[in-house]
């Protein structure tokens, strides 16, 4: 958001109090953002026009991105009905809106490494509704691309690399046995998961989100996230291992094994099951 060739002088303008106050009357039970008649100047101070028209979208941009709770709730309210012609004329099927709706909110809010966000780059020179669609367009087309990508088998399967020059036969052997139930296994205990752990694996290995940034997004402390992932993580590996002694039959040594593989590649395997199956 715009702040440069901001003065006090500029900050008192009365222009300013006039766009204040219709900010604040088309979103009642939302305080007045800090930072608003900074944006505000900011803004006149860059020649922006129409400013009156746009004094509610800035109003409601600043105050999400200082982490107003009402107003973060609002926005995630409107996401789906400007999302949703989008991802209509794009193509995506409807089972897919949701997770896009939440991709676009987590890319609005989410603050990178210098501590900003998408939503802070709003400079009012256009419709809030617009930039927000323009984000959801990026992510929608970026799911395509992914999606219509040519995917073999190997790009859904546990191990990225199944043997290793290093193995014992025994282990060697044990590997080729296991592959097929191997992946059996690994994706039923990927399907056995809940849409709110399916959501924070998306997050984490498709998003790229830190745990710091989660805790931001799901408003909990970075230690939380980080037992939630590993709570997710350690289903996955019971949930494998159940698969295996059941019907692969292994057991001690070799179900130990096994296991282990699976969890010295799991982040790997996760990131491209994810990206080729879209779940």
């Amino acid at each position: 958001m715009l702040v440069d060739h901001v003065t006090p002088s500029s900050i008192d303008d009365p222009a300013i109090d006039r766009l204040i106050a219709c900010g604040a009357a088309t979103h009642a039970g939302i305080a007045e953002p800090p930072a608003l008649r900074a944006v505000l100047a900011g803004c006149i101070a860059q020649g922006a026009s129409a400013l009156e028209v746009r004094a509610a979208d800035l109003y409601l941009a600043t105050a999400c991105v200082a982490g107003d709770p009402v107003a973060i709730g609002r926005l995630h309210v409107w996401i789906p009905e400007l999302v949703r012609p989008v991802l209509i004329r794009l193509g995506v099927p409807v089972s897919d809106h949701d997770e896009v709706f939440q991709r676009v909110g987590v890319a609005l809010l989410v603050r990178d490494e210098t501590g900003g966000c998408v939503l802070a780059r709003y400079s009012g020179r256009g419709e809030l509704s617009a930039y927000v669609r323009v984000v959801a367009a990026r992510i929608a087309l970026k799911r395509i691309e992914r999606e219509s990508a040519p995917s073999a088998d190997d790009d859904r399967e546990l191990l990225a690399s199944l043997s290793d020059p290093g193995d014992s036969p025994e282990l060697a052997l044990l590997k080729q046995r296991c592959r097929d139930e191997l992946r059996t296994g690994f994706a039923l205990a990927l399907a056995a998961l809940s849409p709110r752990e399916r959501t924070l694996l998306r997050q984490h290995y498709l998003d790229g989100l830190t745990v710091e940034e989660l805790g931001r997004l799901h408003r909990a402390h970075r230690a939380t996230c980080a037992r939630w992932i590993e709570a997710v993580r350690v289903k996955i590996y019971r949930g494998v291992s159940r698969h295996l002694r059941t019907n692969a039959g292994l057991g001690g040594d070799d179900l130990e094994a096994m296991v282990a593989l699976v969890r010295s590649q799991l982040d790997l395997s996760l990131t491209r099951h994810l990206r080729s199956s879209g779940s």
